[in-house]
């Protein structure tokens, strides 16, 4: 059994630390997460307001108390250049299940492996830390890259929503995607 302490911690990846959000990542969450391209790929097309934001840090720091919920930064290990977010909630004890979610603000860092090792050490905390035996997250049709990330990881469709979205005009599916505890170590 390897030395606990000297085990890496799941909160880092090759690339990626995730850590508490803070009031001061405010700024940095506002700098991109309005533009039409970040909320299409959230599915929310909405602009949302700083102080809806704020809310949403306040919310995260409630529900990381209560234990129902963790929302985290994503920033790079060698700078500490805030990324992004991402977080695990909607936890279904008995069933030891929750939903995942991640977003990569600025599009110039998308396409740089970051989305892909903040997933993985997500994932790590949900099954390593949390002790999650099924991790599950909703993309939509129209993000192939995402869905593409998703596969890589070891993510697996296993049902669809459809026409749940409605974008541009028309209605687009929702892949529902899961992973188990087991699958994700045998791979990672």
């Amino acid at each position: 059994m390897p030395d606990i302490y000297q085990t890496k911690s799941p909160f880092e990846g090759e690339k990626v630390r995730l850590r508490p959000l803070e009031k001061s990542d405010l700024e940095d969450i506002m700098k991109h997460w309005n533009t039409y391209e970040s909320r299409v790929g959230l599915g929310t097309v909405i602009p949302m307001s700083s102080m809806m934001e704020e809310e949403f840090i306040q919310y995260s720091h409630d529900i990381a108390k209560s234990g129902k919920g963790y929302n985290f930064a994503i920033e790079t290990l060698e700078t500490k250049e805030f990324l992004g977010t991402c977080g695990i909630g909607d936890f279904l004890q008995i069933n030891r299940s929750a939903v995942i979610g991640i977003s990569i603000h600025d599009p110039k860092n998308h396409d740089k492996g970051y989305g892909t090792d903040a997933m993985i050490s997500l994932l790590k905390v949900g099954f390593m830390i949390l002790n999650f035996h099924r991790l599950e997250l909703m993309v939509m049709d129209y993000n192939k890259k995402a869905i593409h990330v998703y596969e890589k990881i070891g993510f697996k469709e296993v049902g669809l929503k459809r026409e749940a979205h409605f974008l541009q005009g028309r209605y687009h599916d929702v892949y529902i995607m899961d992973i188990l505890a087991k699958e994700f170590e045998d791979l990672h």
